[in-house]
């Protein structure tokens, strides 16, 4: 899992040969090292984990790091239990909608996302200094008149890593987070902070 102030991500994934009660903190800047070695061939990963390092082998590759001390924040307790709305969607068609929304967004430019939740559909929308954009993505389910405000950069990253065909979203109000999570099963969480919105964004 990883967390940062304004989103957390689980993912759970099989592993051979741990004990289930074994715990340990990774940093992050190791694991995107590790991502960067794999590819589309590795199948496998060795994990070799001590008191105080751990050691991944990937085909020819081995990487050592040493491990945060202490425990890891209770992330179980920062994701809701309870829900107001729970909606499906097709995912790539969230990721287009919100890319086509998001091409007057920069760096120097980083208005929020405006979600607008009117029955079957959520209408997106911009404002920033170059101009205003819009579109609109049906889901499955309905939200009746819900507004709420996500970096775009934050939302697409979770969708991305997402992979699925079709995502879960769930939310509770405009000031709570959003959970995106498969349509079974548990084997990730992404939870996105929302932000809050101006008269003018």
């Amino acid at each position: 899992m990883a967390v940062d102030g304004y989103r957390l991500s689980v993912r759970r994934e099989t592993v051979e040969g741990v004990p289930d009660d074994m715990k340990f903190v990774v940093p992050g800047t190791s694991l995107r090292e590790i991502e960067r070695i794999l590819d589309d061939d590795d199948d496998i990963v060795e994990i070799f984990p001590d008191s105080k390092n751990i050691l991944f082998r990937i085909g020819g590759t081995t990487l050592i790091t040493r491990l945060i001390d202490g425990e890891f924040l209770n992330y179980r307790a920062a994701i809701p239990k309870e829900f107001e709305h729970e909606v499906s969607a097709d995912r790539q068609e969230l990721i287009q909608c919100i890319e086509r929304v998001s091409l007057i967004v920069s760096e120097k430019l980083k208005n929020p996302i405006r979600f607008h939740f009117d029955g079957s559909y959520v209408q997106m929308s911009c404002v920033t200094a170059i101009g205003k954009s819009y579109d609109e993505c049906p889901f499955d389910g309905s939200i009746e008149n819900l507004e709420i405000g996500f970096n775009n950069r934050y939302i697409l990253e979770a969708l991305r890593a997402a992979g699925d065909e079709q995502v879960k979203l769930q939310l509770k109000g405009a000031l709570n987070p959003m959970i995106i999570s498969p349509m079974e099963g548990d084997k990730y969480t992404y939870l996105v902070l929302p932000v809050r919105l101006k008269a003018n964004d």
